[in-house]
């Protein structure tokens, strides 16, 4: 056998290149441990804040340091651009700004499906907005057609002007109960496809056309999906991609276009929040398996939590068993609704309880 005779300096050369793995690895794991952070994320709306410039970047300052207090990292903001308010100066800038010194990260909202205000471009175009069976006109605009599409696409283009860290979609659906719209072009196109147009057949799932129907809308939202996600991929940003969803997407996909079981499966969404607004904790933790299981390694899920909404008042022991469940399920973190009712007192006890170690300053961009 060789016996191989280590110099001094061989050996101090080993032992350098030795401290230098567990130094790079070390810094290596801190790197992982501090991505993959847990998300803790609040709907904002405007109207939380003064219409004064000056009042309103004071509350925002005071408002994002008790967030920081915290460990709240990303806030998904509604009407943040100059058309969607009536504030007359740069709301989404100012969002930026602080929210970035105190390690915040901002998602403007855009709602595709929400009501919209008959003005403007959209009082021009009546062909875009949904119209039911009976030919009454809804003021929501119909996801199939391209100018309406079109028209959202416009708005987040003006977003990615900023320096924003993601676009967060809400309504990314029709109106509930299967409100598609029966205007002239749209069933013409789907006559085309199909020879059939939805108002003739039979609208139960015993008639195929019909249950076409519902996938052909669903795949139209889909559609406006892609072309968001293309839209910032060609921006070169390096921003998340995040939609709100229903509880449950098969229901969802037949009474509403969400289909966002496919969004996953295609990569199409960062990540998605399922909207589990209810004070029941065991319905609540099997509605975050289900969605953790379905996302697998594809897409994070952050459930919604419902501090004050239509479905749910919830209590501060009931908030911090929601947070410690969706910790359990596996979730990445938790957003809550909204910024509007998550005020001081469950801010208080969330730092107390589950959110007594706050997250590291510098969050990542």
């Amino acid at each position: 056998m060789k016996i191989v005779k280590l110099t001094r300096y061989k050996i101090f050369s080993l032992t350098t290149i030795v401290f230098i793995i567990i130094i790079v690895s070390c810094k290596f794991n801190n790197d992982q441990d501090i991505n993959n952070e847990e998300l803790r994320a609040i709907w904002l709306h405007q109207g939380v804040f003064d219409k004064s410039e000056k009042i309103a970047r004071s509350g925002i300052i005071d408002l994002f340091n008790s967030y920081k207090e915290i460990g709240v990292n990303n806030l998904f903001c509604y009407n943040t651009l100059m058309e969607q308010h009536d504030l007359g100066w740069d709301y989404l800038q100012i969002l930026i700004d602080e929210g970035h010194k105190c390690g915040i990260k901002i998602h403007p909202v855009f709602c595709p499906g929400h009501k919209v205000k008959i003005e403007d471009e959209i009082k021009d175009h009546p062909e875009w907005l949904i119209h039911g069976l009976d030919s009454t006109i809804y003021p929501n605009l119909n996801l199939t057609i391209p100018g309406a599409r079109n028209y959202w696409m416009c708005k987040i283009t003006k977003a990615l002007d900023y320096d924003i860290d993601g676009i967060h979609l809400d309504y990314l659906r029709f109106p509930v109960n299967q409100q598609f719209s029966y205007d002239s072009i749209t069933c013409s196109r789907f006559k085309q496809q199909f020879g059939y147009s939805p108002v003739e057949v039979a609208h139960n799932c015993g008639s195929m056309i019909w249950c076409e129907w519902i996938k052909w809308n669903a795949d139209q939202v889909t559609a406006l999906l892609r072309e968001i996600r293309e839209t910032i991929d060609r921006s070169g940003k390096n921003i998340l991609l995040g939609a709100d969803v229903f509880p449950d997407y098969a229901s969802a996909q037949i009474l509403t276009g969400q289909g966002w079981d496919s969004w996953i499966e295609e990569g199409s969404v960062d990540f998605v929040c399922p909207m589990l607004y209810t004070n029941n904790s065991e319905l609540f933790g099997d509605y975050v398996a289900r969605a953790v299981e379905l996302s697998g390694n594809d897409c994070a899920v952050y459930p919604g939590i419902g501090v004050a909404t239509t479905h749910n008042k919830i209590t501060k022991e009931l908030l911090i068993e929601e947070i410690s469940i969706a910790r359990e399920k596996g979730a990445g973190g938790v957003a809550f609704f909204s910024g509007y009712s998550f005020n001081k007192e469950f801010r208080d006890t969330l730092k107390t309880t589950v959110f007594s170690n706050r997250q590291p300053e510098n969050v990542p961009r």
